[in-house]
């Protein structure tokens, strides 16, 4: 089964990065927290949004942010999910200062905020955190090309496999059940983090319970075949 869907972000990832102050003393840590600030958001609260000039850079510390586009039909296509200690709006420390995409909160989440010209001198100031932050950039972009090339040659139950196994390997099943588990998204959420449609993955999500891959009850997605799904990721079956 092929997707008729024009190209798009493939099978999302959930994305966490490495600590970006790790290498610093507990007073240089203590220091750059000063300059933080942190505040509770609820889920799709939008931080920011195409060609809005950026003045921070933003820390995941709870909860999970997705980061998308919108197509001018208004079709929404969810390039990352990001996961604690990741960071975001890094277009902010360019020289133009502008968003090319959307961040928005999925559900309770902390989140700091540091000014840009703060976080600029916190580079220049510590060579280990302006190496350790060039270094979770090219994780991401490496990240953004293994998805492209996911829609460029997977199919719609290929990248669905991928993304629940993903979402799987960072979520605890729920008490007294022993397959591991997806808090369930709605198909439309689904389609979004693929780059499909959410007819496609409505029929796709068919195909893979009649298959016995998944088990659907209540709010939560069983995958009940771990070795299938793994070779339906990788295209053995």
């Amino acid at each position: 089964m092929t997707d008729s869907a024009p190209p798009g972000p493939l099978a999302v990832y959930t994305f966490a990065d490495e600590d970006l102050f790790s290498d610093l003393t507990a007073e240089q840590r203590a220091r750059i927290d000063r300059a933080i600030s942190y505040a509770d958001y609820p889920p799709n609260k939008i931080f920011y949004a195409p060609e809005e000039r950026g003045e921070r850079l933003y820390i995941l510390r709870r909860g999970r942010v997705r980061i998308y586009k919108l197509s001018p039909e208004g079709r929404a296509l969810t390039l990352l999910i990001l996961e604690p200690d990741s960071i975001f709006g890094e277009m902010a420390l360019t020289a133009e200062w502008v968003h090319d995409s959307f961040a928005e909160t999925m559900s309770e989440s902390t989140v700091g905020a540091i000014r840009r010209d703060e976080m600029r001198r916190v580079l220049g100031a510590y060579p280990p955190v302006a190496l350790r932050f060039m270094n979770i950039m090219s994780q991401r972009l490496r990240a953004l090309e293994h998805k492209l090339t996911d829609i460029a040659f997977k199919s719609v139950p290929q990248r669905l496999a991928t993304v629940l196994l993903n979402l799987a390997d960072r979520q605890d099943a729920p008490a007294g059940r022993g397959a591991p588990a997806v808090v369930r998204y709605t198909h439309q959420q689904l389609a979004e983090m693929i780059g499909s449609y959410r007819e496609t993955v409505t029929k796709a999500i068919g195909e893979l319970r009649e298959a016995g891959l998944i088990r659907v009850d209540e709010d939560v997605i069983f995958l009940t075949d771990l070795e299938r799904l793994r070779e339906l990721m990788a295209g053995k079956t």
